[in-house]
């Protein structure tokens, strides 16, 4: 393919939302380490790949996506876990109303001051608003959800047995120490014991329904004749 072609299908995959046009230096070197592994002729030694897998991972990489599924080598059954951001955000919904209560409070306790001072004439209550107002209510918030719920993260990914969607936190709640590196769960659907990993990203089958071995699922029963 020449230098001409190249651009252009670039161009082409851009304009037609593709993201592999645009993957960083660590993406490709990723794919290029799983392309040479699949094919027998390893470039990266199995730590540094893993150090790479894990880092692109926690940058949340879409090239090291992959649907629940499992390992001949070890017999995990695993699958990728990503941060929910959704539920990361609402962890600061209840402080945000409890500031702008107490802003409302405030601006009523002192004639409407602060509402004045919105709406005065443009630019000038468009700067107070995004300069003054919203960060002031944004730091107040954050501070307040920091106090409740410290270094929070959540995880969520498919059940590597059914497929439901599993949720897991990570993080301190008030004063009561929270795990940050591995937490035990099980699904809600199926009732699979799960180990999330918030260091690998990744969510494994400890113990099937009923209490059998994740690592050796029970073997099917012959037919009857």
């Amino acid at each position: 393919m020449s230098n001409e072609e190249f651009e252009n299908l670039k161009e082409e995959l851009t304009w037609a939302g593709s993201r592999v046009a645009v993957l960083s230096g660590d993406e490709l070197r990723f794919l290029e380490a799983f392309q040479a592994f699949q094919a027998g002729k390893a470039i990266l030694a199995d730590a540094e790949y893993d150090a790479l897998k894990v880092s692109l991972k926690r940058a949340g990489s879409f090239v090291t996506a992959q649907g629940p599924r499992c390992s001949i080598r070890s017999g995990r059954m695993y699958a990728d876990a990503a941060p929910d951001y959704l539920r990361m955000t609402a962890l600061n919904i209840p402080a945000s109303l409890l500031t702008l209560a107490a802003l409302f409070s405030v601006d009523d306790l002192t004639g409407f001051e602060i509402t004045k001072l919105i709406e005065l004439p443009e630019p000038w209550g468009i700067v107070i608003v995004w300069g003054f107002v919203l960060p002031i209510v944004y730091v107040i918030a954050s501070s307040l959800t920091n106090l409740v719920v410290r270094d929070a993260v959540i995880l969520k990914a498919p059940c590597p047995n059914c497929g439901a969607e599993v949720v897991s936190y990570f993080g301190d709640v008030l004063t009561i120490a929270g795990s940050r590196d591995v937490n035990a769960c099980a699904c809600g659907a199926c009732k699979a014991k799960l180990s999330f990993s918030n260091v690998d990203r990744e969510v494994v089958v400890t113990e099937l329904p009923g209490g059998g071995d994740a690592a050796k699922p029970p073997k099917a029963k012959a037919p009857a004749a």
